[in-house]
């Protein structure tokens, strides 16, 4: 496990540890669900495996054997909506992550790890799948990241997605596995 991934999840056990609650703030809210819009823009996929998951020096860092997925990301620049389906396999919950969910868009390249910029509601569905997850999702975004006081969603804009969908990866992270399950690079399909 990384330092990056360290930290945050020894902030996680020590305000576990003290008792704190933490409340939500607007900065922190969930992501409210939208309808897809009349058009998309473009549409992205990645096919998601344990063997390109890395750790925050890059190095790797293989997820759940056998595990698998697939994110379709439809996009809509012009309202700054992601339209997501996502299907994984073979991933055993519980989802743990120190955002608010364990199913993220992050920036970066392929053996290169990242904070968080978008998060999806995590698969649903029996333990080794399919699990599955679907809806839209409308930008200002939150991940409930925060980093030297900004969450790690701030600025982030399917314009810049869709600008290089290369440079931005999907994935999923379980209790066992800190730095993900699986993880995929996103690529232009639309």
């Amino acid at each position: 496990m990384g330092h990056k991934s360290i930290r945050k999840w020894t902030v996680c056990a020590v305000v576990a540890a003290a008792g704190l609650t933490l409340t939500a703030s607007p900065a922190l809210a969930e992501d409210a669900p939208v309808p897809p819009p009349a058009t998309f823009t473009s549409t992205l996929t990645a096919s998601a495996t344990p063997q390109t998951v890395v750790d925050d020096a890059g190095k790797p860092s293989p997820g759940q054997t056998g595990a698998k997925g697939t994110f379709t990301l439809k996009l809509n620049s012009q309202m700054n909506i992601v339209c997501y389906e996502i299907m994984v396999m073979g991933v055993t919950p519980p989802f743990a992550s120190p955002a608010r969910t364990a199913t993220h868009l992050q920036e970066g390249q392929p053996n290169e790890s990242g904070n968080p910029r978008m998060v999806f509601p995590d698969p649903q569905g029996p333990p080794g799948g399919p699990m599955t997850s679907k809806g839209c999702l409308q930008g200002p975004f939150t991940t409930g990241v925060i980093v030297n006081g900004v969450d790690t969603g701030t600025g982030f804009d399917v314009k810049k997605l869709e600008a290089n969908p290369a440079a931005w990866f999907v994935d999923t992270h379980t209790q066992q596995f800190r730095n993900g399950a699986l993880r995929g690079q996103l690529s232009k399909t639309g």
